[in-house]
């Protein structure tokens, strides 16, 4: 029985990985999204966190919505793509996020601006987030950016429905350093984020090294044009307990 799930487990893999590369031959994708496919390998996250049709995602601080585009496709069109930014981030994605939404070219995208101590997400309705290259940025202060982890973190977990799944990925920072990097540096270490989503109720399903880089700096800033696109980044995958 172990070694058919296991076996039914591949071939799902297989199938979503295909699925998804079709996706990233479709001729409306811009260039800059076709050449970000080399760095973020979305169809790699996808096997990870498959989502499904009629599934309702949260893309968490998804910027310009690179990830929501491809989630659409998934969620097919009784599904839908919360594209979520706050304020602070808007100035820096604006143009990017009207041009993708433009003409309603993603119906079932919905821009969701909205700040990240009042999400006002209705509990249980998620079926997956993204969280993609934002979690050091609970830890990062700046004007008009000051976040509370576990009061965003609470927000999501509600959110969420028992047995849903959360993929957060980040650049990671030195053993040790905690959350030391993310300030200056733009990192945060793998293990201090393990530890904590664990201590906000999550529970740990696995871990990816499919973006890892044991050549990457841990002493430059991720935006420094050495490592810029090329960082070691880790990959986890969580779960909201289904028995709560």
């Amino acid at each position: 029985m172990r070694l058919l799930s296991l076996v039914a487990l591949i071939l799902f893999s297989h199938m979503s990985v295909s699925a998804c590369e079709l996706e990233l031959n479709g001729a409306d994708r811009s260039q800059a999204d076709k050449k970000r496919d080399l760095s973020s390998l979305p169809c790699q996250m996808n096997a990870l966190l498959p989502v499904q049709p009629g599934n309702v995602v949260l893309d968490l601080l998804g910027g310009a919505g690179y990830f929501s585009e491809l989630l659409s496709q998934q969620v097919g069109a009784n599904g839908k793509v919360y594209l979520h930014n706050n304020q602070a981030y808007l100035p820096y994605v604006e143009k990017q996020l009207r041009q993708r939404l433009e003409q309603n070219r993603l119906p079932n995208v919905v821009r969701f601006d909205a700040e990240l101590d009042k999400l006002a997400l209705a509990p249980d309705s998620l079926d997956a987030v993204y969280f993609i290259m934002g979690y050091h940025d609970m830890y990062h202060v700046s004007e008009g950016w000051k976040i509370d982890p576990k009061q965003l973190m609470t927000q999501i977990y509600t959110a969420l429905k028992p047995g849903a799944k959360m993929l957060v990925v980040d650049h990671n920072a030195s053993a040790g350093s905690g959350t030391a990097a993310a300030q200056e540096l733009h990192r945060i270490e793998v293990s201090y984020v393990q530890q904590e989503l664990q201590q906000f109720g999550f529970k740990l399903i696995t871990s990816s090294d499919v973006l890892a880089n044991s050549q990457d700096d841990y002493t430059k800033s991720v935006f420094d044009k050495t490592v810029r696109g090329k960082t070691d980044r880790f990959v986890l995958l969580l779960q909201k307990p289904v028995n709560l």
